[in-house]
């Protein structure tokens, strides 16, 4: 029995220890250069000490006027968020097009996140930046930054930064959010490397 219980704490202390030293950080700075993670991006002073502060980055084969129209649009039952539908767009299908109906999004626009939560538009430089606030009970900002390689190619950055007390919350975030941010990414960068698409 002894023998159990120290197997079963040693096997609970190295599951631990891998998450937080090695998972956690990997999830929180997926795709992105440490250059990156160290750049300011609009919002990083709304948030004053999060408690889930990540950064992640990919390289997309289009300048950031093909990547932008893909970003103005996302959101819930909008053109979703390229990411898994069943998860976060109750099941509808994310946009494989760009929607002119949702590219005029402005500076105090609410962006719909999920049937009870949004997020407001509090800076927009397009096709460079994009800063929503989330409205709900927890202290979260969502950046956008796209910064040009050369003529053909986009670094596309996202920072999300949270606050929040409940254990449950944040264990998610730690243990699932890149699941999901991964896939977004991913969606943006295969839709906007493909020929135009419009209705």
């Amino acid at each position: 029995m002894k023998r159990k219980l120290l197997f079963a704490s040693v096997f609970l202390l190295a599951f631990v220890a891998l998450f937080y030293l090695v998972y956690r950080p990997w999830q929180l700075t997926w795709g992105a250069t440490s250059d990156e993670v160290n750049r300011p991006m609009p919002g990083d002073e709304i948030v004053k000490r999060p408690t889930f502060n990540a950064t992640r980055a990919v390289t997309v084969d289009a300048p950031p006027e093909r990547v932008w129209p893909w970003i103005v649009q996302i959101g819930y039952r909008r053109a979703g968020f390229y990411s898994w539908d069943f998860l976060d767009n109750d099941g509808i299908a994310s946009a494989e097009r760009i929607m002119p109906e949702y590219q005029g999004l402005r500076v105090g626009d609410l962006v719909p996140l999920a049937g009870d939560s949004s997020a407001r538009v509090a800076e927009m430089e397009p096709p460079r930046q994009l800063l929503l606030v989330f409205h709900s009970d927890t202290a979260a900002t969502w950046a956008w930054g796209l910064y040009p390689i050369d003529s053909n190619r986009t670094r596309l950055v996202t920072r999300l930064r949270v606050r929040t007390d409940h254990l449950t919350a944040q264990l998610m975030l730690d243990a699932f959010e890149i699941v999901m941010m991964r896939k977004h990414l991913l969606g943006i960068k295969c839709r906007a490397e493909r020929p135009e698409r419009r209705s």
